[in-house]
């Protein structure tokens, strides 16, 4: 009798075979390849998430710069973003000022001794322990920390490296004479970007020099005349210092302005903050630079600097 099955011997077999392991293969490797980019979507994510998504509108950081700086009265100056990210942790997860809370994280951050005398500013580390925050509180305030780095009010600051670079610059000296004259960092980098319009003048991109020093009869070094707008919309030709470099400059502004009896007389040393040496470089006659009206305008032109870029945060540093 002859067989009329479907089997058509080994041949068939071996094929079949082969297909079957060939289907598996690429069902193992589509699974695989899913799943890595499942991965790297859920990693993607969960980075932007702790590191980037978390942008106040500038309203939000303005309020919260405001309420800080009246935190820092005390002549110690907080960093707002530290004190943001401790609230969001205390204040079920919300932004949203409240104030029971940010006097709460104040006295986490401030030092002081049993008289309540501020003797400086603890350490980010410190204040989470001071809170009493558990393990998984003190990570998120950490990550929320690190989310809120990019935040600035002069929203082009973060993209912009050649500006960043410049902050970084000027603070490397601006230290130093906060050591020496007690001059706040924030003040000595706000009127370098000021005077200078970020470095790119021609008085600082040609001569160094970054905060429009005029050469009068104590100064012994070079000089250059180049014309210069005073008050409103008046332009002069006056005599400016010129400097081997920028960190001549700083060093220099520094000693200018401690050599100079009307700065100290008007309160520049004794001020606590930047909101008051802004004002004592105004009263002192720094600038005569005035709005439409006649008003003198610099120390609100330097204190907006400031609080555009976070320069506040020097002082933090400097101070800590």
């Amino acid at each position: 009798m002859q067989y009329k099955g479907t089997y058509k011997g080994i041949n068939d077999f071996g094929k079949s075979d082969i297909n079957n392991k060939y289907r598996k293969l690429v069902l193992s490797l589509i699974f695989i390849i899913t799943l890595i980019t499942t991965v790297i979507i859920a990693t993607s994510k969960l980075i932007n998430n702790s590191n980037n998504n978390i942008i106040l509108s500038k309203e939000e950081v303005q309020n919260y710069i405001d309420v800080v700086d009246e935190l820092s009265k005390v002549g110690y100056q907080l960093n707002w973003q530290e004190v943001a990210a401790l609230n969001y942790v205390i204040n079920n997860e919300s932004f949203e000022i409240n104030n029971d809370n940010i006097n709460r994280i104040g006295n986490a951050l401030l030092n002081k001794d049993s008289e309540g005398n501020v003797l400086g500013i603890n350490s980010f580390k410190s204040a989470i322990n001071n809170l009493g925050l558990n393990s998984d509180q003190e990570e998120l305030a950490i990550e929320n920390l690190k989310a809120l780095r990019k935040n600035y009010i002069n929203e082009s600051l973060s993209n912009d490296n050649n500006k960043i670079e410049f902050i970084e610059s000027v603070a490397e000296v601006a230290y130093e004479n906060y050591k020496t004259y007690g001059i706040l960092p924030s003040i000595t980098i706000s009127q370098a970007v000021l005077e200078s319009g970020w470095g790119e003048s021609t008085l600082s991109s040609e001569y160094n020099n970054l905060f429009g020093i005029k050469a009068d009869s104590r100064w012994s070094g070079e000089s250059i005349n180049l014309e210069t707008k005073e008050n409103y919309d008046d332009v002069i030709v006056g005599a400016f210092r010129s400097y081997d470099s920028f960190k001549a400059s700083i060093k220099d502004h520094g000693k200018f302005l401690s050599e100079n009896e009307r700065y100290a007389n008007n309160g520049l040393f004794e001020g606590k903050t930047y909101k008051e040496q802004a004002q004592a470089l105004e009263n002192a006659g720094y600038s005569t630079a005035k709005d439409e009206e006649g008003n003198l305008i610099y120390a609100d032109k330097l204190i907006r600097v400031i609080q555009e870029n976070n320069l506040m945060f020097y002082d933090t540093i400097a101070e800590r």
